[in-house]
């Protein structure tokens, strides 16, 4: 009995310990064209493919300054679990779908 405890406590440890690592790694990745950038609020406001307008912050002002993004640029954007953009890459000048993930691609697919 004593040593199913310990088993059960050593999981509950461990589980604890790699759940954070596991959830902090998570992120989405949408496509969309760029409405408008506030450099003084740190945030982008974006048109996914669908329709749908998000404004978001960034996790890291540098992201603005790198990538020089205006209105109406072509942009996948990487968000973190708190919903603040990571990442940003301009893909404008291409098409849309033809210059996403495939992973992505197989979304707009799929839509009726």
């Amino acid at each position: 009995m004593k040593s199913a405890r310990i088993a059960i406590v050593t999981i509950c440890l461990l589980w604890m310990a790699v759940a954070p690592v596991l959830t902090s790694e998570a992120a989405t990745t949408l496509a969309g064209a760029i409405v408008g950038v506030d450099h003084t609020q740190r945030a982008v406001t974006f048109q996914t493919g669908d329709g749908q307008i998000w404004t978001l912050s960034v996790a890291d002002s540098n992201i603005l300054k790198k990538e020089q993004i205006v209105k109406g640029d072509q942009v996948i954007i990487e968000i973190d679990v708190r919903d603040r953009i990571t990442k940003i890459v301009k893909i404008s000048g291409q098409p849309l779908k033809h210059s996403l993930p495939e992973s992505i691609t197989s979304l707009y697919d799929a839509r009726p």
